[in-house]
């Protein structure tokens, strides 16, 4: 009887260390083994393990002792820093790709900011710039259709002190039936010979009715820029030698020029614009032969050529002295 009731107190004292001491929890789960809540609305959930809540429904409390995890909020940038917004009436349009190794051209000398590229206007279309300084601070504008019909042409002027660069703008009036493709043309002339100095143009569409659409555009780089030979320098033993950075509109083709006193075309040659590349700018170079009996004022040309009509993109030159 006595091994029995040994027995029975040796059991109960084992069945007695599987109860909770008094005074402890029981053991609980690790949180980052947790299963995430994910949202309700579909939406995948931005920060794992937090609950976001259904609209309508309150926010579940947090539990006493756990950690609470704030949630960044959004800061909204300063204006100046906050990226351009394009609309569809008035879309910013960069005019060339950004700039290449070896790539030093200066701003460009005849800058058309509005109408850009693409721009569908009516009559009177409001031509705006910037310009460099040109003589008496005068510029020629007008309006070429696409087979080279000459349908408007008058002046302008740089609203900027002698020799300063400044804007221009000027109202042009034309009459057309329809719709019809052309440039509109901004360029400067030769107080000596007449000759075309330097010459912008953007392509547009004409329209009789309707509404216009104006593209704005970002100031860019010269696109035709001379490096070789120097504003002013001699050039002789009847080889020009031409050195320059530009982008061609066709084909990567340029053609130089080289113009006497009297702006007659005394030596002529193509070049490629060396890119990577269509419609990338790059170097370019050239020795053009030419003939002249007297040493003289001349000009050195480059035209970025039309294949729409017989006419000019662009157009740069520089003013030298030519001898034979």
């Amino acid at each position: 009887m006595r091994n029995i009731l040994k027995m029975i107190a040796l059991a109960a004292l084992l069945a007695g260390c599987n109860l909770p001491a008094p005074g402890l929890a029981p053991p609980r789960t690790p949180e980052f083994e947790s299963t995430p809540v994910e949202p309700t609305l579909g939406i995948p959930n931005p920060f794992p393990g937090s609950i976001t809540p259904t609209p309508g429904q309150a926010e579940p409390p947090t539990p006493a002792g756990e950690p609470t995890v704030e949630v960044p909020t959004l800061t909204q940038l300063p204006a100046t820093e906050a990226p351009a917004v394009e609309t569809p009436t008035q879309p910013s349009v960069q005019t060339e790709p950004p700039p290449q190794p070896g790539d030093d051209r200066p701003e460009e000398a005849i800058l058309i900011q509005q109408p850009g590229p693409g721009s569908r206007v009516t009559s009177p279309v409001l031509v705006a710039g910037i310009a460099n300084p040109t003589f008496e601070q005068n510029l020629g504008v007008r309006l070429v259709l696409d087979d080279g019909t000459e349908l408007a042409i008058g002046p302008a002027m740089i609203e900027a002190d002698l020799g300063q660069r400044g804007p221009f703008e000027v109202l042009v009036p034309f009459n057309i039936s329809g719709e019809r493709q052309a440039f509109i043309q901004v360029f400067d002339s030769s107080a000596r010979d007449g000759g075309i100095i330097h010459l912008s143009s953007v392509g547009v569409t004409l329209a009789e009715s309707g509404d216009a659409n104006i593209v704005e555009v970002e100031p860019h780089r010269e696109r035709i820029a001379i490096y070789q030979p120097a504003l002013t320098a001699q050039v002789s033993g009847g080889v020009a030698h031409v050195e320059g950075f530009a982008l061609a509109s066709f084909e990567q083709s340029l053609l130089v020029e080289v113009l006497d006193a009297d702006g007659h075309i005394v030596g002529s040659q193509s070049v490629l614009v060396q890119s990577a590349e269509m419609g990338v700018p790059g170097p370019f170079s050239a020795d053009v032969p030419y003939q002249v009996s007297a040493t003289g004022p001349g000009r050195i040309v480059v035209r970025d050529l039309s294949a729409a009509f017989e006419g000019d993109v662009h157009v740069a030159s520089v003013e030298i002295e030519l001898a034979p």
